[in-house]
């Protein structure tokens, strides 16, 4: 009997609006109208945090993802790799085989 745990999560960055801005190439504006629009979802695309609720934080590299692949298969695997490096994940706890 062997015990295997997976590979750890991926560290994920959140960056300020601004910054996704000039990534994307798009005005606050543009990225402001797919936030409110629910194309780009919270929880998966942004967020906020409790100590600056105030403040937008993106998923830098899912949100560029979404914005080369839309809603390709491709993307579909990248939030799926994203939700798998969650620590609530179960896909990361140690399993016995």
């Amino acid at each position: 009997m062997t015990t295997r745990v997976k590979r750890p999560p991926i560290q994920w960055a959140f960056i300020p609006s601004g910054e996704m801005c000039l990534q994307l190439g798009v005005s606050a504006d543009t990225l402001k109208d797919w936030r409110v629009a629910g194309v780009l979802k919270k929880g998966l695309y942004w967020t906020t945090f409790p100590h600056i609720p105030s403040r937008i934080f993106w998923n830098r590299d899912l949100v560029r993802d979404w914005f080369v692949n839309a809603n390709s298969p491709a993307h579909q695997r990248a939030i799926e790799r994203y939700l798998v490096s969650l620590p609530s994940s179960d896909e990361y706890k140690p399993t016995v085989s």
